[in-house]
């Protein structure tokens, strides 16, 4: 099948297609050696940037996924049934692609009060030209916050924020795309966020990424790829960091070390964008 190249998603997606030197190269010509970081921003939860989200997700996330996953089986929906106020949603990392299809994977109540880690040293960046690229598009359009990769736990200070005020978040704990196939080792910031705020994790585990678009390739083979929710993890006070990260870690290893083929469905058609944005208001759970 004939691989697509990422020319076309460089309005939407974030792509590892822009590399570090060529970070450089977009940066502000009165930039100083040291990049000005952005970030986070708060106002990223209020009705309206949720409301503008909604009209922009087919833009940003789902025509994407009806693109390049042929088909996305989706499986474990019911665990969300057993959750009840916000939660971190921790998940295997294996392409650039992960982001798309774990968003598409969920349920739009789900969708409208989810937001994603990135990497700050990567995605906020102040002087960038393209559009995607800047900071509060990334906030806004794509619901992502940052995370300073080495900035320890207080790195994870806004996060603990969003799940104060009820939003759910999206984390990839081992921190970067895995560049084999295995997982990477998981650092501690999920399992201490989870412990500190006394919310669950929600494993999932994505399959069939790495195939579409692994790291440093700059093109997307479309093929079949799956998401699997697991049974979310409760972690009981005086739960230490390291045995909860050890307990996060076993559960996606174990699906991890037993590989299953994509189970045979339909590819999903194509959807349209909205037509009606209805004002949000406040998200309650289902």
């Amino acid at each position: 099948m004939r691989a697509h190249h990422l020319k076309d998603l460089e309005v939407i997606m974030p792509l590892e297609a822009v590399r570090r030197a060529h970070v450089d190269s977009t940066l502000s010509p009165n930039r100083t050696d040291t990049p000005e970081y952005a970030g986070p921003h708060p106002w990223q939860i209020a009705p309206w940037a949720r409301v503008v989200r909604r009209m922009m997700r087919h833009r940003a996330y789902t025509r994407w996924v009806d693109q390049y996953c042929r088909p996305l089986v989706v499986q474990g929906l019911s665990h969300l049934e057993t959750l009840d106020g916000p939660f971190i949603i921790a998940a295997n990392h294996q392409s650039h692609m992960d982001t798309l299809v774990l968003h598409e994977a969920l349920p739009a109540w789900l969708q409208d009060n989810l937001f994603f880690g990135a990497a700050q040293d990567r995605w906020y960046i102040k002087g960038r030209r393209k559009l995607v690229l800047q900071p509060w598009y990334q906030s806004l359009v794509l619901g992502n916050f940052p995370i300073m990769r080495g900035g320890g736990f207080k790195a994870m200070d806004y996060a603990a924020w969003l799940l104060r005020q009820g939003a759910c978040l999206a984390i990839f704990p081992e921190g970067t795309r895995a560049t084999d196939g295995n997982l990477g080792a998981f650092r501690h910031g999920v399992a201490r966020l989870a412990l500190e705020q006394g919310v669950p994790v929600l494993p999932v585990y994505l399959d069939g990424l790495r195939a579409m678009r692994p790291k440093g390739q700059l093109h997307v083979n479309p093929g079949p790829a799956s998401a699997e929710l697991l049974a979310p993890l409760r972690f009981a006070p005086g739960t230490s960091v390291a045995d909860a990260t050890a307990a996060l870690y076993e559960a996606l290893n174990t699906r991890h070390l037993e590989p299953r083929p994509i189970p045979v469905a339909p590819a999903r058609a194509a959807q349209p964008g909205p037509r009606f944005v209805w004002p949000l208001g406040e998200v309650a759970h289902a």
